[in-house]
């Protein structure tokens, strides 16, 4: 809850900047931000771990004494974050904190787990914030991908229909995404 939140990097040569724009449209067209939300609104900055929301078979308010409270407010970068029409507070998170089943009959290597989650089926995944995500790799849940371009394709089920957009795409198209990918930093 402390890291600073992540940036589209602006230090982009202007062919890359140029293509990262481009791939941040193809983004949204393909259905990609539909999971990986760019930005999800805050009520409070105050933040408390385990949350109100935690289900059984995970940490929850009734595991603990207190919660721990974090007040995002007193970190210098908070005052830097956007607000929505309404004053919330907008967390560029690029994922959405839900479960989605992301591999089905055809396209299974996300989610070939042989060991289950607790009460979640073993092809049920939380989406991956993409926040930092040109700063990082190598990617999946196992960290067994080595390429952006392998890990789209690697998505199936809830994201089969984003995936066969991005694969049936022309090159440029393609680079023109990854481009806008590699562009989402961490802030140093």
């Amino acid at each position: 809850a402390s890291l600073a939140p992540p940036l589209v990097r602006d230090d982009l040569s202007s062919d890359w900047a140029e293509a990262a724009a481009r791939g941040d449209a193809h983004f949204e067209a393909f259905g990609c931000s539909s999971c990986h939300r760019k930005a999800l609104p805050l009520e409070s900055l105050t933040f408390h771990d385990p949350g109100p929301f935690d289900s059984a078979g995970t940490l929850n308010a009734s595991s603990v004494a207190e919660p721990a409270r974090y007040d995002l407010a007193m970190l210098d970068w908070a005052e830097r974050l956007p607000k929505d029409e309404d004053g919330r507070v907008l967390v560029p998170l690029f994922g959405d904190l839900k479960r989605h089943e992301i591999s089905d009959q055809e396209i299974d290597r996300l989610g070939n787990e042989l060991l289950s989650q607790r009460f979640v089926d073993r092809t049920v995944f939380m989406t991956a914030e993409l926040w930092g995500l040109g700063d990082t790799g190598p990617y999946g849940h196992r960290n067994d991908i080595t390429t952006l371009d392998e890990v789209i394709l690697a998505h199936g089920g809830a994201a089969r229909e984003a995936r066969d957009l991005y694969a049936d795409a022309p090159s440029d198209i393609r680079s023109d995404i990854i481009a806008y990918l590699r562009s989402l930093a961490v802030e140093k």
